[in-house]
């Protein structure tokens, strides 16, 4: 049984935005207590050129491909099944724990004013309630994500004006971008790049509903590219506002820094907003997380990596309930650790390991089929490979800072995605054998060999997901 197929482009952006612009209202100041506002900034900067580029690896491949699995599917598609299910576990734990992390956020922010609750009670609860709306559908699920990040964006926008103009009335102080710009040097700059990506973690995600929408040549390309402009805005009015109306030692170790710093303006009206902001920007992320986690662990089922028990899709609602109702208790686990930081860092890294991969994928993909065939690639990204390439030294460099204050995670990150890896590599060739596809994947999406593309003689021995004979 096929997922529904209705979505349009602004339930592309309100999926892309929706997970990513909590980042904006929380976790990025991380950046600041390494390395300052100039740190933040330098972050902020180069983090956003790799995620420039990942959107746009996103838009060709997802267009392209129009599966549910996004960075899976790629990866299986033009890299091999290994690295794929590694892809597909990072994407899955990705969205988990940021999810986890959300649903965290929005039980102190509500225990901040009520003494008697309970953190963890709140984001089991939380994360109850949006596993039930994603059990109903894509549609019933964006739909609500459009109206809560479309709310929590506008707050933003608000502030910002407010700040910049001066009609909020209250005291701007930009002395603060420059007081504790550089505290810990070239190094804290350096170190900084280990909280970037949180300006912009996920937006590759947009392109997970590829299968779920109307028309996906149209929609992945202009719901991904417009999220990544939206991004890129929001993140820059966030510095500004929150470097104007927070001081570099507070900000550096705020839990929400957009609301800390509308409380700072003593603005009743800008303390509601975002109030409400902060709260709606948690739902919508972790609502677009319990989204595209559930879609990459349908990927991995329709493939044999886990029981293809996930796989099955329900009568009514056309939703993967069973990948989606899994999501529950491991991203309870998650929420409840109780630390953001460390729940935001494996999420990060997660996050890196697919940011490798995908670019590859992409320069697979133009190798294997160079043509510029608009039924093969209906979005053609500009100027690769070579952005590829400069997306895939990024993320490498980014992971490398995390040897500052978070070596034991980086070190337990590789070692589960190595052993991951083993494990995938030793099921799929397990049950291979017990594989009986009717067509190959060139036959299902319709497209040529890719010896044909190249326009050389077909092989009768056909080719397997990576491409290799």
């Amino acid at each position: 049984m096929e997922l529904e197929k209705k979505l349009r482009p602004y339930h592309v952006w309100a999926l892309g935005v929706g997970i990513v612009l909590v980042g904006e209202y929380m976790g990025w100041n991380f950046t600041v207590a390494k390395g300052g506002i100039i740190g933040a900034l330098f972050a902020m900067i180069v983090a956003g050129l790799m995620y420039i580029i990942i959107s746009i690896c996103a838009s060709e491949l997802g267009s392209s491909t129009k599966l549910a699995g996004g960075p899976y599917d790629w990866v299986r598609l033009f890299v091999g099944p290994g690295a794929a299910a590694i892809v597909g576990l990072a994407v899955y734990m990705e969205y988990i724990a940021l999810s986890a992390g959300d649903a965290i956020v929005i039980g102190q922010l509500l225990s901040a004013y009520v003494d008697w609750i309970d953190v963890r009670a709140v984001a089991m609860l939380i994360l109850a309630v949006l596993t039930l709306i994603n059990y109903r559908g894509a549609v019933t699920a964006l739909t609500l994500n459009f109206f809560l990040t479309f709310v929590a964006a506008i707050a933003v926008v608000l502030f910002f004006l407010s700040s910049a103009t001066g009609l909020g009335g209250f005291e701007f102080h930009y002395e603060n971008m420059f007081q504790g710009a550089m505290p810990y040097g070239l190094v804290g700059v350096f170190a900084a790049l280990q909280f970037g990506p949180w300006f912009y973690l996920g937006i590759e995600g947009a392109a997970m509903c590829a299968e779920e929408c109307k028309r996906p040549t149209r929609a992945v390309p202009l719901g991904q590219q417009a999220g990544m402009i939206t991004l890129l805005l929001m993140a820059g009015m966030t510095l500004f506002v929150c470097a104007g109306l927070i001081g570099v030692e507070e900000l550096g170790s705020s839990v929400y820094p957009l609301f800390e710093a509308a409380q700072n303006s003593g603005v009743g009206i800008l303390i509601l907003f975002l109030a409400i902001g902060t709260l709606f920007t948690c739902l919508a992320s972790s609502n677009g997380c319990i989204n595209d986690s559930s879609r990459s662990w349908l990927a991995l089922a329709r493939d044999d990596f886990i029981t293809d028990w996930f796989a099955d899709v329900h009568p009514k609602y056309k939703s993967p309930y069973k990948a989606v109702i899994f999501t529950i208790p491991v991203s309870a686990g998650f929420a409840f650790s109780g630390f953001l930081d460390q729940v935001i860092t494996f999420s990060i890294m997660s996050g890196l390991v697919c940011y490798v991969l995908i670019p590859f994928a992409l320069i697979r993909f133009r190798k294997m089929y160079p043509t510029t065939n608009s039924k093969i690639r209906p979005y053609f990204g500009p100027l690769q490979p070579y952005i590829s390439m400069i997306a895939i030294g990024i993320a490498i460099l980014i992971m490398s800072t995390f040897f500052w204050a978070y070596q034991l995670n980086l070190f337990f990150a590789l070692i589960f995605y190595i052993v991951a890896y083993f494990y995938f590599t030793w099921r799929y060739k397990k049950t291979k054998v017990q594989r009986n596809k009717e067509f190959s994947w060139q036959e299902k999406l319709g497209w040529p060999d890719p010896e044909v593309a190249h326009g050389q003689k077909k092989s009768g021995n056909g080719m397997n997901a990576g491409g290799n004979k």
